[in-house]
């Protein structure tokens, strides 16, 4: 019994830095990727055709793709800290 007091032991601790990143992000004032993903669709009139966060530098970003209603594909990048829309990504990105 006592291997498994040590497996969940184990597993708890491997999660805790997880939920500690996704604390302190909220309380920063990070923004959602849903909200962001929201609010995009809701200004482009387009489909929301893939939606990720990636670490850049230490700075979480939203990277969004949008169908518009005109047919054409926007990849928008947003500061997940401030909510702000990024510059068009470099190309071959």
């Amino acid at each position: 019994m006592s291997w498994r007091i040590y497996l969940v032991t184990v597993l708890l601790l491997g999660l805790l830095p997880g939920m500690m990143a996704a604390q302190t992000r909220m309380e920063r004032g990070y923004q959602s990727l849903d909200s962001t993903v929201s609010r995009l669709r809701e200004r482009t009139g387009g489909r929301v055709l893939s939606a990720e966060t990636r670490d850049v530098d230490g700075r979480p970003i939203h990277f969004v793709r949008i169908l518009t209603p005109g047919g054409k594909v926007q990849r928008i990048r947003v500061d997940a800290r401030s909510g702000r829309r990024l510059g068009s990504p470099s190309p071959g990105r």
